[in-house]
């Protein structure tokens, strides 16, 4: 509603009811936002305002808006609110599916969502909120950062500040951070939605960069639109920097949503078990005969997951980079688990640089969160090459040693089939021997240090140069040591706790996470430092 420059507002010692008329009209004019036109340019734009949003994600009637009356107003000499605008900033209480959250966003048609003092004022009451009464934060995030108007009101270029930023980083010791990424991000908000255990951006509708198209070509001269810049093909497949991309806003809702029903209100808890009513003892006939016979032959790793979790429901994290790895979470008997997985279509499963830190960055979210990891391993190694060595592929290998090393919560494998080299050791390293941490091998399974085929090109160089027909010579070596990968002699030897039937798997998989709560509820009590994006 437009501000009426003939109302008179309240003053001290009238009646209480004229007081509650006030709050309802300043609480009117927060609900308009920038007006009508920005309203109507932000729909035709595609896009939801921050109230629409808030309505979409949240259970009907649950919101309970916190700082509504924040804003710029002025008063005349008589007392009358003349001018007010809103703090472009909204946020509040709400329940998820009946669980209580913390949720916040960008008014992008007040100012560009750009910051200032109101707006700063009202971030800092959501995070701290989230953290002290111990409930998952949401953000939906569309702002500019910083304006240069700002300076010029001010009359002063000031200093960044870095107060803003603890809060956000103790945020993430303490509860499930979710954002979601709804247009063009720049600056401190885009920092801001960074700051998250999960960042979703929607295709073509969502950019984030630390400043825009114009600062960088005044600055160093390029010239690339909003999406070139940092659209979800940057962000989701290249830089990996965003978790998940969606379709629309509707469809970033709910990935938000199903994210955070993984997940404990808080590090210090273990997520609740839901009732699934698939049965822990269910044998998935299509899992005998889902890895080919022909070992140069792929198969659908995704099919695998789906076919073991709980109603096939497998909620994925950062598909589109690290392609090698699959990460993300599913239930085994109503128990909520990180699942880690190898995709042999891409780079046959092996480890590079990137596959290296979206380990690195899953395990320690799980960790973090008390969840207990599934594996389903098909590695052959590190990715070898010049390419894989200009990624520091070892170094960024040795990180997810080292995130393995200090992980402590609890993990099962299966080595479905391929396990070597130092990269297949990776996941077998979490949890410590004090954990419950167990290895199961399939009948396809085929282990070592190093593939045959390299391997014997390497050891056995100089005996295969010197033979009358090298080729020949190779094959006859490497058809001799293939015998010797069969799981069978693995097993015997204690590899393994037990080579199974792959239509076993699901069984083992629910006996270990139920197996695995009590160890997870005191793990849940230990000191956390925050996940690093």
């Amino acid at each position: 509603m437009p501000i009426d420059r003939n109302r008179e507002s309240w003053k001290p010692g009238e009646p209480w009811e004229r007081a509650v008329d006030d709050i309802e009209y300043i609480r009117g004019l927060t609900r308009e936002m920038g007006g009508p036109e920005r309203i109507e340019r932000q729909h035709r734009g595609g896009r939801y305002t921050i109230y629409e949003r808030i309505d979409k994600i949240v259970d009907p009637g649950s919101f309970v808006e916190a700082s509504p009356l924040v804003g710029a107003a002025v008063y005349d000499e008589n007392g009358n609110l003349v001018e007010f605008t809103p703090g472009a900033y909204v946020m509040g209480l709400a329940e998820i599916d009946g669980r209580s959250v913390a949720i916040g966003g960008d008014d992008f048609t007040i100012s560009g969502g750009s910051p200032h003092g109101v707006r700063k004022h009202q971030r800092q009451f959501t995070q701290p909120l989230a953290t002290q009464y111990g409930i998952p934060y949401i953000q939906l995030v569309e702002g500019v950062g910083h304006s240069s108007k700002a300076d010029e009101t001010a009359g002063h270029m000031g200093l960044p500040a870095s107060d803003q930023w603890w809060q956000a980083v103790e945020l993430l010791t303490h509860v499930p951070v979710a954002a979601g990424i709804m247009g063009s991000v720049a600056g401190a908000p885009a920092a801001q939605a960074l700051l998250s255990h999960f960042t979703v951006m929607i295709k073509g509708q969502s950019q984030i960069f630390p400043s825009g198209p114009p600062v960088v070509r005044r600055a160093i001269g390029e010239t690339l639109d909003k999406e070139e810049l940092g659209g979800y093909k940057m962000h989701v497949h290249e830089s990996g920097q965003v978790d998940n991309e969606a379709e629309s806003e509707e469809d970033a809702f709910e990935q938000i949503k199903t994210f955070i029903s993984y997940l404990p209100d808080t590090t210090n808890d273990v997520a609740p078990r839901v009732e699934t009513g698939d049965p822990p003892d269910r044998r998935p006939e299509e899992l005998l005969n889902i890895i080919p016979p022909n070992r140069k032959r792929s198969y659908d790793p995704r099919k695998l997951i789906r076919l073991v979790v709980d109603n096939g429901e497998f909620f994925e994290m950062r598909r589109h980079w690290g392609g090698a790895l699959i990460t993300g979470f599913a239930r085994f008997d109503g128990y909520s688990a990180g699942i880690i997985g190898s995709d042999p279509s891409f780079m046959a499963g092996a480890m590079d640089g990137h596959v290296a830190d979206k380990y690195t960055h899953f395990v320690d979210l799980c960790d973090a969160f008390n969840l207990p990891i599934v594996i389903f391993l098909d590695m052959p190694g590190f990715m070898l090459g010049s390419h894989a060595e200009r990624k520091a592929t070892m170094r960024r290998g040795v990180g997810a040693i080292i995130a393995s090393a200090e992980a402590k919560v609890p993990k099962v494998e299966f080595c479905v089939r391929k396990a070597y080299g130092v990269a297949a050791a990776v996941p077998h390293s979490i949890g410590h021997p004090d954990g419950l941490n167990l290895r199961f091998g399939w009948p396809a399974g085929e282990w070592g240090g190093i593939p045959i085929e390299g391997g014997v090109a390497a050891a056995y160089r100089r005996e295969i140069d010197a033979a009358p027909d090298p080729d020949a010579h190779r094959r006859m070596i490497e058809d001799r040591l293939l015998k010797l990968r069969s799981p069978f002699r693995a097993a015997h030897v204690g590899d393994v706790i037990d080579l199974i039937d792959p239509r076993d798997t699901r069984r083992l998989a629910c006996t270990f996470v139920k197996l695995a709560q009590p160890m997870l509820a005191k793990l849940a009590q230990r000191p956390k430092r925050a996940v690093r994006p």
